[in-house]
């Protein structure tokens, strides 16, 4: 499982998908299995089988999705998607996936009462298990068809089946296995009534586990559990409530066990305790149609019921158990309805219907009893066989131990002898290793401390090129409050200065950073640009758009990277328009690259030429210079090129329409600035 986990990741497509099944597959196996898990790997597996249209992991996940359901004994649901995962295993004709498939629905169905059409299925998984060899398919075939006989009363057919489980098993050295095949025979016994028998079975499958260090929680809750069960069958109802309470505090959680331990709270005429056990699952059994358990609760229920002296609840629930009894066909139950129906009557005072059913249970249970006294006879010398058979399987078992042993010893000789060769080949590999890392660790040393100097040395120009563009920009902001001086717009001029001050205290902030959020370069921009608007009488309209979806707070530049390109097209390019001038920002983001497209419907750059005045030309060209060194010196401390380029506008009738800037800037995120 650990193993498939570590790989997922590279995976892609239909082997992303079968590894998801192979997960969750994982999962039905474990004493006790997880279901939630098991649901939670082939959910997704699902949708993304349904994304590409692969039939076959479909198909596998459909199949996990109803063991979940079985697990969780929601029978009804797990019909459904195992009904349409068999489906589409058929239209693909995989023998594994109509294997396990049908087995699965089998066992949904046996749930459901309907024993035929599960045996039929389970009959018809072996066909397909056979194909592949499949023996651990084969083994849980084999058992389930065994258990089906025996509900069904067929304990000939049951018993070689559950032997031929069991034996399969014992083969394969499937530990955990074995332990429920022994505890099926136990099953089968105890449903021919041959109640010592099965009491055997179920100390041998716990001798079993115990020897093989099997999984102690869920195996002792399992076996104390079926070997209470058995002791109130014999009628000792101290060792059965010893084993039953022993069970449950085993596994408190576990629903089965708790209705085990109801039955003998009977035996006690502790009724209440009991009844409040039968009731608890009774919606969960009728939502999952989970039939074969509800008829047993509804039938304790009765019997509480009936303890308590409540005749009307008693026959109530007594009624209904006995029809799914009578649906389902097992005659155990039958035969256990027909007399507690009678005692409800006769208690009721309808002596002639409880002569009734007394009648047919008399009936019932000599047939019964018949047949399975005639199959203890005839199965005494199939018994014996078997338990040659199984004894010379152990025997080969031991024998081969000992030459697995012997080869061991031979093998640790030989292994010790290659490790001594190896460990001074190691030892020699080491030497030489260590040598040469000391060496190389010496070169590398020597040219980290390059790198950091060189880096050093990119920072502090960085800062010279910062420490010129401030004063730049400054006098710039000045030069505009001047203008409103000079022209008597003293109420222009405070407002401008308000704005001015916010801005250099920004823009002072944030040059002592190398670099500052896209979100802090926007907001400084935007103070310009408002300043910008306020100085030529709102003779433009700015918007700074984002293409696709930018975290501006993640993506970090150097300060005042936008600011100059902004600026040259307001005073070269929109401050000599006649009309509204329009400046746009479209900005966007693609694989750790900052796209910003700056964009105005100015003069262009050919008639601007002939507006500039020789201050003009000195702001241009010392405002763009100094951004363009800083973003050379950028795209050496990143090692990657960042760039921008001018492109003349033109309307439909080739006249200037305006220029666009396009500035590509690798930027960095707030982990890297951190760091």
């Amino acid at each position: 499982m650990d193993s498939l986990k570590k790989i997922l990741p590279a995976k892609k497509g239909i082997e992303r998908i079968d590894c998801l099944n192979d997960i969750g597959e994982e999962y039905w196996w474990p004493v006790p299995a997880f279901d939630s898990i098991l649901a939670g790997w082939a959910k997704l597996a699902y949708k993304e089988s349904l994304d590409i249209h692969y039939a076959g992991g479909e198909a596998k996940s459909l199949m996990l999705l109803g063991v979940s359901k079985i697990l969780r004994r929601d029978f009804l649901y797990a019909e459904k998607y195992l009904r349409k995962s068999l489906s589409i295993y058929e239209t693909l004709q995989s023998d594994i996936g109509l294997g396990w498939c049908n087995l699965w629905l089998g066992t949904a169905l046996y749930s459901q009462g309907k024993f035929d059409e599960a045996l039929n299925l389970q009959k018809k998984s072996i066909i397909y298990l056979d194909k592949t060899d499949d023996w651990e398919g084969q083994g849980k075939a084999w058992a389930w068809i065994g258990m089906t006989f025996a509900t069904l009363g067929n304990y000939d057919s049951s018993f070689y089946y559950c032997s031929k489980s069991l034996f399969i098993r014992q083969k394969m050295s499937d530990y955990a296995c074995v332990f429920h095949s022994y505890m099926n025979m136990g099953y089968l016994y105890k449903s021919a009534g041959s109640y010592e028998d099965a009491k055997d079975y179920y100390s041998k499958g716990f001798d079993y586990a115990k020897m093989h260090h099997l999984n102690s929680a869920h195996f002792n809750w399992t076996y104390f559990e079926l070997i209470g069960t058995i002791y109130r069958l014999l009628n000792s109802s101290d060792s059965s409530y010893y084993f039953l309470n022993r069970s449950v505090r085993e596994d408190p959680a576990n629903l089965m066990t708790r209705i085990s331990f109801g039955e003998i709270l009977l035996t006690r005429n502790q009724y209440d305790s009991a009844l409040s056990i039968f009731l608890t699952p009774v919606d969960t059994f009728r939502k999952g149609n989970d039939q074969w358990d509800l008829m047993r609760v509804l039938m304790g229920a009765s019997k509480a019921n009936l303890g308590k002296g409540n005749l009307k609840g008693a026959l109530s629930y007594g009624r209904e158990a006995y029809s799914i009894a009578r649906q389902v066909k097992t005659r155990q139950f039958l035969m256990e309805g027909y007399l507690l129906l009678s005692k409800i009557y006769y208690k009721g005072h309808q002596y002639d219907s409880a002569y009734l059913y007394d009648e047919k249970y008399k009936s019932l249970k000599d047939s019964l009893l018949s047949s399975q006294f005639r199959w203890q006879l005839t199965n005494f010398k199939e018994r014996t066989e078997f338990k040659n058979k199984m004894d010379q399987l152990a025997a080969l078992g031991n024998e081969n131990k000992i030459k697995e042993e012997k080869l061991r010893q031979e093998a640790r000789q030989k292994w010790i002898l290659v490790a001594c060769f190896l460990i001074a080949a190691l030892a020699g590999i080491i030497l030489y290793k260590n040598l040469a890392l000391k060496r190389k660790n010496e070169k590398l040393e020597s040219k980290s401390k390059q790198t950091e100097l060189q880096h050093h040395v990119t920072e502090l120009e960085m800062q010279a090129l910062r420490a010129q563009m401030n004063p730049h920009f400054i006098f710039n902001c000045l030069s505009s409050i001047n203008r409103f001086i000079l022209k008597n717009e003293t109420e222009e001029a405070s407002n401008y200065l308000t704005k001015f001050s916010r801005l250099i205290r920004t823009v002072l902030t944030n040059s002592k950073k190398s670099f500052i959020s896209l979100e802090d370069e926007l907001e400084m921009l935007r103070l310009y640009l408002e300043m910008e608007k306020l100085r030529f009488k709102d003779s433009f309209n700015y918007s700074i758009t984002f293409i696709n979806s930018i975290d501006d707070g993640n993506v970090f530049l150097p300060p005042l990277l936008l600011q100059p390109f902004a600026e040259n097209a307001i005073w070269h390019g929109l401050m000599h328009k006649e009309g509204q001038g329009k400046l746009e920002f479209e900005l966007s983001t693609d694989d750790r690259l900052l796209t910003c497209t700056i964009t105005d419907n100015g003069v262009g750059r050919n008639k601007a030429e002939a507006y500039k005045s020789k201050s003009a030309q000195k702001q241009k060209s010392l405002g763009l210079q100094i951004t363009k060194e800083r973003l050379a010196l950028l795209s050496e401390d990143i090692a990657k090129e960042t760039f921008f380029h001018f492109d003349d506008l033109f309307d439909n009738e080739g006249r200037p329409s305006g220029t666009r800037v396009t500035l590509k800037v690798n930027y960095k995120t707030l982990t890297e600035v951190i760091s």
